[in-house]
């Protein structure tokens, strides 16, 4: 039966904790647990950590009985990235390697059950489970439809919306449904519209074209024609860990409760309900922590002072407290009008100079806000704030774009150096091509097995210098040297031709090799965004002081040295909306809506170590002014 003692956290404490510091004991009771257990942990409690350091002490006491293995799932790839990082620093590191499994919920989905299932119902391999490639596919068949008809849909679900709208159903996936409604009570069965519109949702599908949505769906139907994959799954994994638990859907923790046994898996979930924000309003909380659950309320982030001001809030209070250690500066509102809001992020800019922040090591600043858009009706939102601000495109790193060039654009970004990364995204890039020319191996899509095994016998040394070429490709891109044009040559006249047998290719992959004009303005338009959504500060040294705008969505999980919340309408200015909270009186919030405003806005506040800034209109702040004051926020009016 594995253990794990003191001794263990000792040790993989010099391995995490270079600079001396220490597990406290709230960190070591999460650590030495191995039971079914929840765990709550406070923003900047050191959760994450704490995982890690068991998984490290895992590792080191691998293979467990019966070569059984651990299952860690998460919500992105940063928290798989560093553990994979820590992980390489050990001698012989085994957690990423059969019968463990570390990665994104939608990875391991994606992997277990949607690509199966698909093989399986359909004899062929999955194109691609992107939502990018989906909506992009989705687009292209939709303006195939005949103008009249495809004109009458747009008039009720324009199309940005219909690919949202348009899906299968969980539970039957010969249902489809258009918004809250199946298909047939939108549209008659037996008119062209409804035609349309199913063949279009099912034709996607019978091209192995997935949206996210859908792996679900084709996991479900292979749960439901062969229940036994439950037992298969809970016989390989000793422990789920599941970290991030509050970003938990409903329809993941429905799949995750029928793929594993509770009375054969240890599952610990981790999170903070807290912090369950969701872009979509149609998403909501499904997880709920257990009674007998285990908690971490002492903060490494931020302050004394902030833990003070944003402890109630949130929908449950969790008495949080500080690092000590963090020089304490107030918490301060900047109150400001219509007439001079254009002060708001100049006036955090002196605080920031003023209690000199900007001369830290680590000097990491950001403005943040509920609503990206401008409003209708001018109400205040991002812009108001600072007028050129313009939502960013996600930097995430995709598997599938529609041009050579963007393959190319997201090796640098590609932040994990990790070879394996730039070599599945180019392999991606290649598989492309032969897509591009409907080239298939045995009537299947080709996979990266086969493609490699029909390399290997029509040209063996090219298969074997393959991971040379890609290794010299993404070396010359991080130098900054001129790749596209040999990989547009290898592909169009290497590597195609040897595969279909025909130095001809068609125009559309020659297409998807040439550098366009709109891929340059991508290019372009990126790096315009970033300044746009950069407030810069003249500091009186010459220097200047940056302050990155952005969404609270965009900013979770991050820490800052200095956050000002901007004050933003939603349905109602939400800062207005939760002034009972701001003062300390908390009470259970009631209605989706107030639970989604206290959700934001402690994502938001629980960015800072060292300022929190909030920015409120006179109009929200009268009245309220010696309460606000008497909870630990100090008023700074901007004079006109």
């Amino acid at each position: 039966m594995i253990e794990i003692t003191n001794e263990d956290i000792d040790a993989i404490e010099t391995i995490l904790f270079p600079n001396g510091s220490t597990f406290n004991e709230s960190h070591r009771k999460v650590i030495k647990n191995l039971d079914t257990v929840d765990i709550k942990a406070c923003p900047g409690s050191g959760k994450t950590t704490s995982l890690i350091a068991k998984l490290l002490i895992f590792e080191k006491k691998l293979p467990l009985e019966n070569n059984r293995g651990i299952c860690v799932l998460t919500h992105t790839n940063v928290g798989v990235n560093e553990i994979k990082r820590r992980s390489s620093q050990q001698e012989g590191g085994r957690l990423f390697q059969y019968p463990n499994h570390i990665s994104t919920i939608q990875v391991f989905v994606n992997k277990y059950l949607a690509i199966p299932a698909y093989k399986h119902f359909f004899l062929d391999n999955v194109y691609s489970i992107d939502m990018d490639t989906y909506i992009e596919n989705f687009k292209k068949l939709f303006y195939k439809i005949s103008r009249g008809y495809r004109q009458n849909i747009e008039r009720k679900f324009p199309v940005e919306d219909l690919w949202q709208k348009l899906v299968f159903d969980f539970e039957d996936d010969g249902t489809i449904y258009l918004g809250a409604k199946k298909l047939e009570d939108v549209y008659s069965n037996t008119t062209p519209t409804y035609q349309y519109l199913k063949d279009l949702k099912k034709g996607l599908l019978e091209k192995g074209i997935l949206s996210f949505r859908d792996a679900y769906v084709m996991a479900f139907k292979f749960i439901k024609e062969y229940p036994e994959i439950r037992d298969l799954i809970s016989a390989r994994f000793k422990f789920l860990f599941i970290d991030e638990m509050q970003d938990t859907s409903p329809i993941q923790m429905k799949l995750l409760n029928e793929v594993f046994d509770k009375s054969q898996v240890t599952i610990q979930r981790i999170g903070d309900t807290n912090q369950a924000i969701f872009e979509s309003s149609s998403e909501e909380l499904s997880w709920k922590p257990e009674k007998r659950s285990l908690s971490l309320t002492e903060s490494k982030r931020f302050s004394a002072a902030i833990a003070k001001c944003i402890d109630k809030i949130c929908i449950e209070p969790q008495g949080v407290t500080g690092n000590n250690t963090i020089p304490i500066i107030e918490p301060t509102i900047i109150v400001f009008n219509d007439h001079n809001i254009e002060k708001v992020l100049p006036t955090f800019a002196e605080l920031i100079i003023e209690n000199n922040l900007h001369q830290n090591d680590r000097n990491v600043f950001k403005a943040v806000g509920r609503v990206s858009k401008p409003h209708p009706e001018g109400k205040i939102t991002l812009p108001s704030y600072y007028p050129t601000f313009n939502k960013r495109n996600s930097k995430s790193v995709r598997f599938s774009y529609s041009s050579l060039q963007e393959y190319i654009d997201a090796i640098n970004q590609i932040e994990d150096h990790n070879v394996n990364e730039y070599r599945r995204l180019l392999i991606n890039c290649m598989l492309h091509a032969l897509r591009i020319e409907e080239i298939r191996k045995d009537d299947k899509w080709y996979s990266e097995k086969a493609l490699l095994q029909t390399l290997t016998e029509k040209n063996e040394q090219i298969a074997i210098n393959l991971n040379r070429l890609i290794a010299k490709w993404v070396l010359n891109a991080k130098n900054g040297q001129p790749i596209h044009n040999e990989i547009a040559e290898f592909l169009t006249s290497k590597f195609v031709p040897l595969i279909k047998g025909s130095k001809q290719v068609t125009k559309e992959l020659k297409d998807f090799c040439t550098i366009t004009k709109n891929s340059v303005d991508n290019a372009v338009e990126t790096e315009e965004t970033e300044q746009k959504n950069s407030y810069f500060h003249a500091v009186k040294s010459g220097s200047e002081l940056k302050i990155n705008l952005d969404t609270v969505y965009n900013v979770k999980g991050e820490t800052h040295t200095a956050t000002l919340y901007l004050e933003t309408f939603y349905k109602k200015y939400d800062l207005s909306n939760l002034m009972d909270y701001l003062k300390q009186n908390h009470t259970f919030p009631k209605g989706k809506e107030k639970i989604n405003a206290l959700c934001v806005a402690y994502v938001g506040l629980t960015r800072p170590s060292h300022l929190l800034c909030l920015s409120m209109r006179q109009e929200t702040i009268d009245g309220n002014e010696e309460d606000l004051k008497k909870a630990g926020w100090n008023l700074l009016y901007i004079k006109d």
